[in-house]
């Protein structure tokens, strides 16, 4: 399923679910199999709940440890936290004030019916 709903992109098959909230530029990545979910946020901060690795002006940063974070000089975070932590967030920054909530970051289910299902 491919649909946009209360300004959220909705993208949605058997391997992976992703959430785009266009007015706030916040993106929730749930990969299915793997249980690995990323979460980056209207300010830029982009939090996991598995380990990461990434090269920055040819320097590498390493994320090995639930509850590490990354501080960048332009104050962006990357952090590596629990999968109940990651939920917590999307659930407390996803949206806009006043913005339809469409899913359950917690419960990972959707709270609206959609048209024609």
């Amino acid at each position: 399923m491919i649909k946009t709903t209360y300004e959220i992109t909705i993208i949605d098959n058997d391997v992976t679910l992703l959430l785009h909230n266009k007015k706030n530029g916040g993106l929730y990545t749930y990969h299915k199999e793997q249980n690995r979910i990323s979460f980056n946020d209207a300010n830029g901060n982009k939090i996991y709940n598995y380990p990461q690795t990434i090269s920055v002006n040819y320097k590498e940063f390493e994320l090995i440890k639930k509850g590490e974070i990354i501080n960048f000089k332009d104050e962006k975070i990357m952090a590596y936290l629990s999968t109940k932590e990651v939920q917590e967030l999307a659930e407390k920054t996803f949206y806009e004030e006043g913005q339809t909530r469409i899913y359950d970051f917690s419960n990972q289910m959707f709270t609206i019916q959609f048209s024609g299902e």
